[in-house]
């Protein structure tokens, strides 16, 4: 038995960063491989292993059919969607910025093309007021439920495969970090789900006096019609005009400072002037 993940990567102030599925197989005494991508060499060391069984999640690459057919196509797939519905490698933000009352995680027999094998099993949960890490978080846990609950009937021959309707099929792109500052020609209430989509990476933004100032947490909040992109500080907390209603900055990390709450960080700006615009 072993482990394929993706690469340490950088993370900040110099930091590398582990992927939790090699800290969690280093845990269990597991072999760990990390390839940049699974090549004809890579297989090979997988192969030494002479699996039984595939098993991802997540992943970001795709499984090659060498590897599928040494185990006779006994594959699992664990998706973070409510498969046709967001296939692809952000299934989790892609339904928080379409506004999705409800996600869920889905498990399908693996196959080479991406996303795309029969349906085994789906559990459902409604979206709330969370961000992307929070709802990853819970369907990381959803997803480990399924899979123990359906792996020994998926290997013992007796769950039935559901092939995904194509007519239904949406696509969940990686997401792109300049698409994170926030056009606040747009409404206040779509703006709220981008900003949840984005965080806690890559982030969401707005440029204040030529900084940029993560936006972390935002809400819808209500006032008089002006034009998008004034800035006014009401009740102690900033608030922004957007293409239609406010948003106020409920939390923001300023660049090279700590994240705090819009108020704190309001309570540090001077000389706030009428009809003052973000970006600025």
């Amino acid at each position: 038995m072993g482990v394929v993940t993706q690469p340490d990567r950088p993370a900040s102030r110099g930091v590398v960063r582990e992927p939790a599925v090699k800290v969690a197989a280093r845990g269990l005494g597991l072999s760990v491989r990390q390839p940049a991508r699974l090549d004809d060499k890579e297989i090979a060391a997988i192969l030494v292993l002479r699996p039984e069984v595939l098993v991802w999640s997540a992943y970001g690459n795709k499984i090659p059919k060498a590897l599928l057919g040494a185990v006779n196509g006994r594959a699992l797939n664990v998706h973070a969607s409510l498969l046709p519905r967001w296939r692809g490698a952000a299934p989790i933000a892609h339904a928080i910025l379409a506004g999705d009352p409800e996600t869920g995680v889905t498990l399908m027999e693996g196959t080479a093309e991406l996303d795309a094998g029969p349906i085994l099993a789906q559990t459902r949960t409604k979206i709330g007021d969370e961000t992307r890490g929070e709802l990853e978080e819970r369907l990381a846990k959803l997803g480990g439920e399924l899979l123990e609950r359906e792996m020994p009937r998926y290997l013992a021959g007796g769950m039935v495969r559901r092939p995904q309707e194509l007519r239904k099929v949406t696509l969940a792109p990686k997401l792109e970090p300049r698409e994170g500052e926030l056009d606040l020609a747009r409404p206040a209430e779509e703006l709220v789900r981008r900003v949840r989509a984005y965080t806690p990476d890559p982030g969401s933004f707005l440029t204040f006096r030529g900084q940029r100032i993560g936006v972390l947490r935002a809400s819808v909040a209500g006032g008089r019609g002006t034009d998008n992109g004034v800035f006014e500080i009401r009740g102690g907390a900033p608030h922004v005009a957007a293409g239609a209603g406010w948003l106020r900055l409920e939390e923001v990390k300023p660049a090279g400072k700590r994240a705090m709450s819009g108020a704190e960080w309001a309570r540090g700006l001077r000389d706030v002037r009428a009809g003052e615009r973000i970006p600025s």
